[in-house]
């Protein structure tokens, strides 16, 4: 029965499309995934291979690189839905088939979120501890890394072992939990770049201070690469709440969905994953180290040194 459940949750969300707009789609977050794989990629490759980069402020930063090319396999994991919904494929969903697809559509995203909060919380610590942060030792980021996936796991292993024993209030009671996660991971950026805004504005820090200023910079780049990822993944949460506010108010089940909300549905998915690769393209606009790594791996000339002084060196952060 819960095995009928997930595979009717997987293949009948949405109405039939036509194969058009079907094929329009599955082209789109196509080539979107290639996208994020592909650049997130070479970002891991230019951090490998530039120990300037290697600093323990870009562990996180790396890590987030890593998590963003695995979402790639949350987008393969979407057209791989959307072409069952569109029957373009016939496939039995077993057991496990089932679980792992709603495995990999949670996790990654999920791990994406809690480590933005993460380096939210590591700038705000490098802002108003600055001495301090620069004493944190290594295995301090690496287990802030592990709480990241091993948080994430969770959340998506409930998803996929613990929802399906739960009535349809309960399930609804569990979406209402994991958005409230969300919009607690949420509060934690916003409230802690609030923090660090304010610390820069009205702080008394020392402006010659080089490694201060290295560390502003990079809290500022930080802030923008954040701020990007929000402006595409809030309207995806916001519409999921407000359908499950819908449905809490009528206490009823909502409307059939119509091909319309389908395809606002896929325009705020692809939102929703855009935010996976626009990191490396602000890498790559700001940090100068990571430039001249990104045009040694793609064996281009490297840019002239008047070039290299825009942006901001990572030496001794």
């Amino acid at each position: 029965m819960a095995n009928h459940s997930q595979q009717q949750n997987i293949t009948s969300s949405f109405p039939f499309l036509s194969s058009s707009k079907c094929i329009a789609w599955l082209t789109v977050l196509g080539i979107e995934t290639v996208a994020i794989v592909a650049l997130n990629v070479v970002t891991i490759i230019v951090y490998l291979k530039e120990r300037r980069l290697r600093k323990r402020s870009m562990y996180l930063v790396i890590n987030q690189a890593v998590v963003d090319m695995f979402v790639g396999a949350s987008v393969i994991s979407q057209c791989w839905v959307l072409g069952s919904t569109c029957q373009f494929w016939t496939i039995h969903y077993s057991r496990v088939l089932s679980s792992s697809v709603i495995f990999v559509l949670w996790i990654f995203p999920t791990a994406s979120l809690i480590n933005l909060a993460a380096i939210s919380l590591e700038r705000t610590h490098a802002t108003f501890r600055p001495f301090k942060h620069r004493l944190v030792k290594k295995k301090i980021f690496g287990a802030v890394i592990a709480v990241v996936w091993i948080t994430a796991g969770l959340c998506a292993s409930t998803r996929v072992f613990y929802v399906p024993t739960l009535t349809f209030q309960g399930l609804i009671n569990f979406v209402v939990s994991c958005y409230s996660f969300y919009l607690f991971c949420l509060l934690i950026i916003v409230v802690s770049y609030l923090s660090i805004a304010v610390k820069i504005v009205c702080g008394t820090q020392c402006h010659h201070n080089g490694a201060t200023s290295r560390e502003r910079k990079l809290t500022k780049m930080l802030f923008l690469v954040t701020i990007v990822s929000l402006l595409l993944t809030l309207p995806f949460i916001i519409s999921k709440i407000c359908f499950i506010v819908a449905y809490l108010r009528l206490s009823k089940m909502i409307s059939p969905t119509t091909v319309l909300q389908v395809k606002l549905h896929y325009s705020l998915v692809f939102l929703f994953y855009t935010s996976s690769f626009v990191n490396p393209i602000f890498y790559a606009f700001r940090i100068p180290e990571f430039r001249r790594g990104l045009f040694s791996v793609l064996h281009c000339r490297s840019q002239p040194q008047s070039a290299q002084g825009r942006g901001f060196p990572l030496n001794e952060i």
